[in-house]
């Protein structure tokens, strides 16, 4: 079985977290724009879904306001900051004036509401 990374938005964290008994992979994908960067963290806005920080690999290349698509893992933050994503891997998609979030949006809600026609059984 290939390695499941589930899209999500911020609501859906905690349930993808380790300690959440939920799924057995935490590893997630998520859409957002790039609104800060902070030595080895970086925000990404969400839509109006709210913001997302990412834990960063040392070879994290992010560039501020671009859309960019994360696979990681979720994870507790620093110092009982809260939770949010260790980067393994993104990719840049360009411009977020030339996406519709929305229809990311409706792509999650679809594959959370029909799990079983897009992910393996766990």
């Amino acid at each position: 079985m290939s390695l499941q990374t589930p899209r999500i938005l911020p609501a859906h964290l905690n349930a993808f977290h380790p300690s959440s008994g939920g799924p057995r992979s935490h590893t997630v994908r998520i859409l957002g724009t790039v609104s800060a960067l902070r030595g080895d963290t970086a925000t990404i806005t969400c839509g109006n879904n709210g913001d997302v920080t990412l834990i960063l690999k040392p070879d994290s290349h992010l560039k501020m306001g671009k859309l960019i698509e994360v696979v990681g893992k979720v994870a507790d933050l620093d110092g009982g900051q809260g939770v949010g994503i260790r980067v393994l891997g993104s990719t840049e998609w360009g411009d977020p004036s030339e996406c519709d979030y929305k229809i990311y949006e409706d792509v999650v809600k679809a594959t959370h509401q029909q799990k079983s026609i897009f992910y393996d059984a766990e």
